[in-house]
């Protein structure tokens, strides 16, 4: 144990650290779809359904863009954050997703 934090704070001399993994769309996308999947299943469907509702409304102005990091858009309802683009669509997949999963467990 005390060795891992010896080569953690005390690198051997020569040895270069590997640069960080860029930071892409995909990834951006993916944690965007994390996030608002772990906050999605603390809803009860009809919070979901309001959400959802107020989402599509923001996705659908004219003025709306797909932004990766920049925050602009705002939901009412959902919190007092703005949000990005690529993240308010990330949160469209996630409530439709969720909504088909547990129409689907309806079913069985």
């Amino acid at each position: 144990m005390f060795e891992a934090f010896r080569r953690l704070l005390w690198p051997a001399s020569g040895r270069k650290r590997k640069p960080p993994t860029p930071l892409t769309d995909d990834r951006i996308v993916a944690g965007y779809r994390m996030f608002w999947t772990k906050t999605a299943y603390t809803w009860d469907a009809e919070r979901r359904q309001v959400v959802a509702e107020r989402v599509q409304s923001v996705t659908g102005a004219p003025n709306f863009e797909t932004t990766m990091l920049e925050r602009r858009f705002r939901v009412e309802g959902l919190d007092d954050q703005a949000y990005s683009g690529a993240s308010l669509l990330a949160l469209l997949e996630v409530l439709r997703a969720v909504e088909a999963f547990e129409a689907d467990a309806e079913n069985d």
